[in-house]
């Protein structure tokens, strides 16, 4: 083999060493990312609940007349 393709040897597997971190990488971030996103649809459903919440409350008190103005 002659230096150049020792060279280009090389320097192929570097780059399928690199592209083998990078998949490994993305695949950590897509696991983070799934999470992330998990979390996400959870604190919507928190935000949901406590706004209905809030409605019926709102709704209630108006109706016992004990909603008072800011002093």
């Amino acid at each position: 083999m002659n230096p150049h393709q020792e060279q280009q040897a090389a320097l192929l597997n570097r780059i399928a060493l690199n592209v083998e971190k990078l998949n490994d990488s993305l695949e950590q971030l897509n696991e983070k990312l799934a999470q992330v996103n998990d979390q996400n649809q959870r604190t919507v459903l928190i935000a949901e609940i406590w706004n209905a919440y809030s409605k019926s409350a709102h709704i209630m008190l108006e109706g016992l007349g004990g909603i008072q103005p800011p002093e």
